[in-house]
């Protein structure tokens, strides 16, 4: 396995271990390869609460900065109920559980192939 791959694969552990650390729920990731040249793969996640949305956001901003993989910025504030993290090639929702059954990413991205982690 190759050093990008290698890394692209510690990134998604490390994401997905931070999300599940923080008892996020319905954790999806998809490869996004085949559907946008900027983006590889696409995690979603979803909290019960808005306070556990920013503690899975900020859990997963800290583990990836720790294990010393690339990332780029956090969108969203304190009373926001979606939060997007920006990791290069990755990018991370993390729902309220309303927002994510109102925008059904689910459903957008229902012909991706999703990555079992």
């Amino acid at each position: 396995m190759e050093k990008k791959e290698m890394n692209m694969s510690k990134l998604l552990e490390t994401a997905v271990m931070a999300i599940d650390e923080k008892k996020g729920e319905g954790i999806l990731v998809y490869d996004f390869r085949s559907a946008n040249p900027f983006i590889d793969y696409v995690i979603l996640c979803s909290a019960s609460n808005l306070r556990q949305v920013h503690a899975i956001a900020d859990n997963v901003w800290d583990r990836v900065k720790e294990a010393g993989l690339s990332f780029r910025h956090m969108e969203g504030n304190k009373d926001s109920r979606w939060i997007l993290i920006d990791l290069e090639r990755v990018v991370v929702h993390v729902f309220f559980e309303e927002e994510r059954q109102f925008y059904r990413l689910e459903h957008l991205y229902a012909d991706l192939p999703r990555v079992d982690i």
